[in-house]
This record gives C-alpha cells, sequence and structure tokens, in this order.
C-alpha cells in the first residue's frame, strides 16, 4: 500500500501540474524566509555567547538621575577594574577596556588606520581568543607590546610571521608585535583591529588612564562559579560610596550576553527586531500553509471518486488520512529541498540589507534539526484538515463526485487571514518608508548638507590654526571649525553640573560638544544672546567659558544668565536650540566649550558640485601638514542617515517580505480562482449563449473573492495601525500615519487581488460557448 500512496501522489503531483507548482512554490518560499530569518536570529542571539564564560562575565554599568529622570549608563572609571579584582570574594578577574576612534599603524611606506583597543593583560583571562601566534598569558606583559587580529596582521605583513616585528603606532610609538589572534566573529559587541595597554592611551588620545573622575571606560567582571550577581553589586557600590561619598550613583552588573540585545534597563533592544524578524517569518510560513490546505479542499471534488472506490474496496478512515497527511508530508519536503536552493540564491541580497555575513553553511546540528521539525510539521499542519476532510466523505456521495461548497466558510476565512497579513505588511511599510524620509529629511536647526569631516591627529593638532587658514584658501570652502561631536550623531562628552547661581538642590546632567570661534558658521547657528568664545582655548587662570542652549538655560530657571556663574566657570552665551542627536531623541540641554584637547575633527564646510576636484584640493592641504597620515574623510549627511541603520534594515526586510507575502497570497488566489472558475465552466457557457458579456462574466467570478479581500483589509488596517504607532514611539518626533495611508493599503491589496482573480477569469469569460457546454 505504501508503494501505492506513493504512485498516486506523484500521479496527482503529475496530473495537476499548475496546483502542484503553486502549493511547492508557496511552501518554497515560506521556508526559504523561514531559513534566512532562522540563521539571522541565531547569529543574532549567539552575539558573544562563543566565549567559555560567557554567562558569568558581566559588565559594571549604573544608574544616575540626569534633569528629573533615572538614566542609565555603561561607563566608568579606569581604576575601578584593578581595584576590585581582588578584593571581592565573588569576583574571579576583573578588566578595563576602551575602543574608540581609528589610529595610524605604519610599517615602513605601508600605513593604515585600524581600530584599537586599549586594555589590560587580565583580558585573555576573561574572555577566549585563539592566539594564530603568541601566547595570550604573556602577549600583553610588556608595556611596548601590541597584539594584532590576523587580518590586520595579513595587511600589513602579508604571510608573513609577524612576531617580533616593530610598529609605529600613530606616529608616537613603536610597538613590538607579541601576538595574533584569530578575527573575532561579527557577533561580538568587542571590535577592535590590535590591542595595547591603557597607558598608551593616554598618549594617543590624550584621555587619562587612571582618574577616578573619568568615567569613560567598560569594566568587565568574571564572577566565580555559582556567585550572584547581589552580592557583587552590593560589594561595588559600598566600594564606590565609601571612595567617592557624593558620586550618587547605583552600580549594576549587566550579563555579557544581554549587552547586544537588551538595554541597560533590561528593556528590550535589539531583541525586538528578532521578535518582529521571527514573528513575520512565522506569518508567510503560515500564509504558504493557508494556501496548501485551500487548495488542498477545493481539489477535493477531484479526488472524491478515488475516496469513494478506496472505502467500498476496505480502506478505513485512519488509513485514508495517513495517505493524505504522507502526500502533504512529501510536498513539504519537496518545497524544502527548492527552498534551500532559493535560500542560497537570496543570501547575498539578505547579507545585503542586514549587514550580516551568513550562509547556508551554519545550517547545521540543532538548527538544522529545527528546519526539518519546521518541515514536517509544516506538512503535518498544512495537511490534516485536508486529510481528515477528504476521509469523511461517504462512499455513495463520494462516488457522485459532487463535494461543492464544501466548508467554503473555512476557506474564506483562511484567503481572509491571508490578506490580512499581506495588507498588515503594506501598511507598515509605508509608514516605515515615510518615517525615515521624514527622519532623513528633518530639520535639525543646524546646517548638515556639504559638511565634510576629517579625523583629527597628531600633525593637524600641532598645526591646526596654520591648516585652517589654509583650509580657507580653496574657494569652495566657506568655513572650518574643530570640534569633537558629529552634530546629529550625539555628544562625546557629558559632564554633572551641581551648582550655578541661585541654584541649591537641583542637578544637571550636562551633554558638551567642544567648537572654536568658526563652529557656529560652519553649523548655521545663531546666537541668542551673548557671544560664543573669546578665543579657542582658556588660560588655567581664567573661568571655562560655557555657552548653553535654550534648553539648558530653562533648566536652570536663570532669566538673565549672561556672566552667571555655572559649574567652573560662567555663562558668556546662549545658542539656540538644535538637535544634536538623531530624532529619536527630543531637544536636550547642551553646553559648548571651547578646549582643543577635547577635539576629535575638523569640521569643513563646502559648496560645490565636483567632489572629486573638491577633495583633491582638501587632500593636498591634508598632505601638506600631516604627510604621514592617509587622507581619510566623511559626509556629515551619510554618516548621520547611518544612525537610523537598524529602521533602515527593518524598512528593507519588510519590503521584501510584503512583496513576497503578496507573491503567496496571489499564488493561493489564482490557484483557487482558477478551480472554482473550472467548476463554473458550463454554467459561463450556458450565459454566454444568453447573452451575458465578458465583463459580466469576469465581474461575477471575482465578486465573492473581492469580498474576502474587503473583509480582510477592515481586520487587517486597525491592527497595522495600532503595531505603527508603537514602533513610531522610539521616535521623539514622527511623521503623522494620514488617512490616505489606509486608502493606499487597502486599495493596493484589493486591486492585486482582483487583478489575480481577472487574470484567469477574463481567459475563462472569452472563451468558446461550445467549448464550455463539452466540458466534462
Amino acid at each position: 500500500m505504501l508503494l501505492n500512496y506513493i504512485k498516486i501522489a506523484i500521479r496527482n503531483l503529475m496530473r495537476q501540474k499548475m496546483f502542484s507548482i503553486i502549493n511547492i512554490t508557496g511552501l518554497a518560499c515560506g521556508l526559504a524566509v523561514c531559513i534566512l530569518i532562522l540563521l539571522w536570529v541565531q547569529d543574532e542571539y549567539n552575539y558573544d555567547r562563543f566565549h567559555e564564560n560567557s554567562d558569568r562575565i558581566y559588565r559594571v554599568v549604573f544608574n544616575y538621575l540626569s534633569n528629573g529622570a533615572e538614566r542609565q549608563h555603561w561607563r566608568t572609571p579606569t581604576p575601578l577594574a584593578p581595584a576590585i579584582k581582588d578584593q571581592y570574594p565573588d569576583i574571579e578577574n576583573a578588566v578595563c577596556f576602551y575602543s574608540e576612534g581609528m589610529v595610524l599603524v605604519a610599517v615602513g611606506e605601508k600605513a593604515i588606520r585600524f581600530q584599537p583597543g586599549y586594555t589590560m593583560p587580565e583580558l585573555f583571562d576573561i574572555f577566549n581568543f585563539d592566539f594564530l601566534y603568541g601566547d595570550p598569558a604573556t602577549a600583553l606583559n610588556n608595556p611596548e607590546s601590541i597584539v594584532l587580529s590576523r587580518e590586520t596582521a595579513h595587511t600589513l605583513f602579508g604571510q608573513e610571521n609577524p612576531m617580533g616585528k616593530v610598529i609605529d603606532v600613530n606616529r608616537q610609538h613603536n610597538m613590538t608585535v607579541t601576538g595574533v589572534f584569530d578575527d573575532l566573529p561579527t557577533n561580538s559587541h568587542l571590535q577592535f583591529d590590535f590591542l595595547v595597554l591603557m597607558p598608551i592611551m593616554s598618549d594617543i588620545t590624550g584621555y587619562p588612564a587612571d582618574e577616578w573622575g573619568d568615567f569613560g571606560y567598560n569594566t568587565f567582571v568574571l564572577l566565580k562559579e555559582g556567585a550572584g550577581t547581589t552580592q557583587t553589586e552590593n560589594d561595588i557600590n559600598a566600594f564606590m560610596d565609601e571612595l567617592i561619598p557624593e558620586l550618587g550613583r547605583k552600580f549594576y552588573l549587566q550579563p555579557l550576553v544581554d549587552i547586544h540585545l537588551y538595554n541597560l534597563n533590561g528593556s528590550i533592544g535589539a531583541m525586538l527586531y528578532v521578535y518582529i524578524f521571527s514573528s513575520i517569518a512565522i506569518f508567510i510560513l503560515l500564509m504558504a500553509c493557508i494556501n496548501f490546505m485551500n487548495l488542498s479542499t477545493v481539489r477535493s471534488v477531484k479526488r472524491a471518486r478515488e475516496i469513494g472506490v478506496r472505502k467500498i474496496a476496505g480502506a478505513k478512515r485512519n488509513q485514508l488520512r495517513a495517505q493524505f497527511i504522507g502526500e502533504s508530508l512529501l510536498m513539504s519536503f519537496l518545497s524544502l529541498i527548492f527552498a534551500l536552493g532559493i535560500a542560497e540564491l537570496l543570501t547575498p541580497f539578505f547579507n545585503d540589507i542586514t549587514g550580516k555575513d551568513i550562509g547556508l553553511s551554519a545550517l547545521s546540528g540543532t538548527l538544522a534539526l529545527l528546519v526539518i521539525g519546521i518541515t514536517t510539521i509544516t506538512g503535518l499542519v498544512a495537511g490534516i484538515y485536508p486529510a481528515f476532510l477528504l476521509s469523511s466523505f461517504k462512499p455513495l456521495e463520494a462516488l457522485k463526485g459532487d463535494r461543492k461548497g464544501s466548508m467554503s466558510t473555512f476557506r474564506k476565512a483562511l484567503v481572509i487571514f491571508q490578506f490580512a497579513l499581506a495588507t498588515t505588511l503594506i501598511f507598515c511599510t509605508i509608514v516605515m518608508v515615510r518615517q525615515l524620509r521624514y527622519a532623513q529629511t528633518y530639520d535639525l536647526g543646524f546646517s548638515r548638507e556639504n559638511v565634510l569631516y576629517l579625523p583629527l591627529n597628531v600633525s593637524y593638532v600641532e598645526k591646526l590654526e596654520s591648516m585652517k587658514q589654509e583650509l580657507m584658501q580653496i574657494p569652495e570652502i566657506s568655513s572650518v571649525t574643530a570640534t569633537s561631536s558629529k552634530l546629529g550623531l550625539g555628544p562625546k562628552w557629558s559632564i554633572g553640573v551641581g551648582k550655578w547661581e541661585g541654584n541649591e538642590d537641583a542637578e544637571m546632567s550636562l551633554p558638551i560638544i567642544t567648537g572654536d570661534k568658526d563652529f557656529l558658521n560652519t553649523f548655521g547657528l545663531s546666537m541668542v544672546k551673548g557671544e560664543f568664545h573669546r578665543k579657542n582655548s582658556y588660560e588655567e587662570d581664567e573661568p571655562f567659558g560655557y555657552v548653553l542652549n535654550e534648553s539648558a538655560v530653562r533648566l536652570t530657571g536663570l532669566e538673565d544668565p549672561i556672566g552667571k556663574q555655572f559649574a567652573d566657570g560662567i555663562i558668556i552665551g546662549v545658542v539656540q536650540d538644535f538637535n544634536f542627536w538623531s530624532i529619536h531623541n527630543p531637544l536636550q540641554p547642551l553646553g559648548i566649550l571651547a578646549i582643543p584637547e577635547w577635539d576629535n575633527y575638523i569640521a569643513i564646510k563646502f559648496n560645490t558640485q565636483d567632489l572629486d576636484e573638491f577633495l583633491a584640493k582638501v587632500e593636498t592641504v591634508s598632505q601638506k601638514f600631516a604627510p604621514t597620515f592617509p587622507f581619510e574623510y566623511s559626509f556629515l549627511d551619510s554618516d548621520y542617515e547611518m544612525s537610523y541603520y537598524r529602521e533602515v534594515q527593518l524598512s528593507r526586510l519588510l519590503q521584501g517580505f510584503s512583496v513576497l507575502a503578496i507573491l503567496i497570497s496571489c499564488l493561493g488566489l489564482f490557484g483557487m480562482a482558477s478551480f472554482m472558475t473550472q467548476q463554473r465552466t458550463k454554467e459561463i457557457g450556458i450565459r454566454k449563449v444568453l447573452g451575458a458579456t465578458v465583463s459580466g462574466i469576469t465581474f461575477l467570478l471575482t465578486k465573492n473573492f473581492s469580498k474576502w479581500v474587503v473583509i480582510s483589509i477592515v481586520i487587517a488596517l486597525p491592527v497595522a495601525w495600532f503595531l505603527m504607532q508603537k514602533w513610531l514611539e522610539n521616535f521623539a518626533y514622527k511623521t503623522p500615519i494620514n488617512f490616505w495611508i489606509f486608502l493606499l493599503s487597502g486599495f493596493f491589496s484589493l486591486f492585486i487581488a482582483i487583478a489575480t482573480v481577472s487574470f484567469h477569469s477574463i481567459a475563462t469569460a472569452m472563451s468558446s460557448p461550445a467549448k464550455a457546454l463539452k466540458y466534462e
């Protein structure tokens, strides 16, 4: 019987090619999306889990009050790690780590900028690094040691063994290569190209490496086996309260494996996208199952006589159910084979959208078993209803071969659900695309177009004023300034301000941006009152001159702030409000200081369409003042757009999923329309003989499907609106969800449905009445 079942299954697949292609294609598309999403989810979920002791590694973070609200931060002082490492029984080890910016690394004539990692030797005792050369136990024992990643070593030395080679770091230090580690996985939140000890950082960046008041570094602790976090958190808080009683910060431990997926306060961060993508994969797979269930159900008429014959021959219901579920599983695994091919073809595009580097090679072990399980469950779920329906036919009725209208309500419900999902995706895609365009064109209060950023290096700093004057000789340049941050991407610094004139109890957390006297002109800002900066630096015996924005002044409550005492200086000016973050955040207080030691960039305002010629002129000036440093630059508007990377990812994926959802829905609708039109072939022939027009017959065949789609639209739009309202809560400034978005989403779904059904309906309506009357 098994061979007979297989033979019958293959015959049915071959006999009804169109329905077989639709079913297999729909399931294959659904499974392909499911496979890609599973690979993506696996990569996201496994962030930092490749470390052997990942379940015992924590980052020290803290809560603090900022402008009346509780906030969290992940930066701690450098001395914290060595201070607590041997002091508390539950801490097995601790290390400080810092990695920001790019540093020039030179070997002979070859000079390339790489991302540094500043740390302590204990890093290798806490985290796992696969060393290709050298010993992790001794690699950073020497102050002049440098440890390279495999890619960095290959870039600098090719296939040559780099051990013992001398490298020039930032034109300041000659470092000896003492180790090479294998490149870190992309799903690691620690990313760097080389490692040196913390004291080197002070020389390169100018930041202190041993001050308790400088909260700018990561502290990681490795807890002992079985140790809980509560006691360690209490110990760290008691230690800091004794060391700095006035600090007012509560420290706690954040698990290493939560850093990427969750926010500091434990709320969902990137994990939200895991849930979203997983839900979309499930929905698309469910839509493919709905197609199969619908088509298998409406095809029951074709197999009624087969069922009747089998029942008369003694077939039991369980045997018939096993047959049809087996056929469903066969089709499901055929779809899986095609799905793997589709996934392989789509992987480059998927990686381009998500920024990942995943492939089907990662589909092994537990994940492979999961895919097989999903395929099996898909076959069972998709086939179980048709199996029970078909096996329930009574022999005499089955032999008559007439089961029209069987469970039509159920089929309608499935189509409604299917198109509701497609409509929801269409609506969400439109809203997301609009919000991203709104974010990228939103007026932040400053000019970000035609602003070129050059990263500051040692040579620039030493001759900054001369370099600015030479750059101003380029006709296309209107202004040049030195600053600490890229506007629109947030400030680099923040200070706690506990005193200003007339203040007794309030406290302010004030983000700080540095800028010299040309800062206003470069970014098109205006002063409200006072002056910007009297000069570009301050002598030790002269108080700092703070330029506050309007929001900061409102927070102080000062009516006439100019000349008033503020923190360790005085207020010399008030600048108009502008949003120095992306529009995820509302306007916030801001202070601007002229501290050259804190500057990180040269910002150049230019006006030209010929970027190649302009960049060549800037490079000439750059090479004149820093001939040993490579010329590097970025454009502010491009950098700002990258701050919406996650949203762009989601939007592009939703667009792709929407197209796929519509395709799967149309495949199912086309199959159902084709089958139901075949059932009405004689009726159509009679109607044409009696004078019915092509348009009239087409309308007759499409109106029922249209009603189902309209119902799905009515159900989908409120759900989609709710989802987008929740998503838009991530933005302080957002585009409204206008009524026309509802109309466009509904119209598009209805148009696609009608076009799909009409394609076959028009062909049937235009056929010869004589052929229709001879049908069957």
